[in-house]
């Protein structure tokens, strides 16, 4: 039974066109930042203290003016009692191996500092983006579904493995303040530090 079940979970894989690497011991572990099923990640979330929320990218631009954009993403939202929050995707925490987003927290890289928008300037300066344009104007961020204040948009750093954490949040930790929650014992993986 479970060689049947490995081998469908292959199939599915192959299909999607999605590079994952299935734990058949375990049914449903993977690998990679967007493999985990929605409750397994979101699960993951709730246990270590966070709210799983589906959010949707939107464009900002300049202005008040909010543009939701195709597609949305499970997301996991500490908020500490200072009001503080820091946002990452419920994969990228859930992720069975170590993420570029979690390398990231944990490791607290150097980065540029930019007169613009430093949270920006610091994800761009470690290899991510948190862009939703090509000029410097354009802005955007995920958001609840019908969201139509721009300033609850919240802007996040991407990386080229696909995870996903909050560039404010990231930014902060970099400076040694800790926004929402601390994360670094929160990721599933186990995250070297150096």
């Amino acid at each position: 039974m479970q060689r049947s079940h490995a081998l469908v979970v292959s199939a599915l894989v192959l299909v999607s066109g999605t590079a994952v690497t299935a734990h058949a011991a375990d049914g449903d572990r993977f690998a990679g930042p967007a493999a985990h099923s929605r409750s397994a990640a979101a699960s993951w979330c709730e246990k270590q203290g966070g709210v799983a929320q589906t959010r949707v990218p939107y464009f900002t631009g300049t202005g008040n003016k909010i543009t939701p954009l195709g597609g949305e993403r499970e997301m996991c939202l500490f908020t500490a009692e200072d009001g503080s929050r820091i946002m990452i995707a419920t994969d990228t925490l859930a992720a069975d191996r170590p993420t570029l987003a979690a390398l990231a927290y944990v490791r607290r890289p150097d980065g540029p500092s930019s007169p613009g928008n430093p949270s920006i300037a610091y994800c761009q300066g470690i290899n991510g983006t948190a862009m939703f344009g090509n000029k410097p104007t354009d802005g955007g961020g995920w958001g609840v579904r019908n969201e139509t204040d721009p300033s609850k948009a919240i802007s996040a750093c991407m990386f080229g493995d696909g995870s996903v954490i909050d560039a404010w949040g990231l930014k902060y930790h970099q400076g040694g303040v800790i926004r929402g929650a601390d994360l670094t014992k929160k990721f599933r993986a186990d995250i070297p530090a150096a």
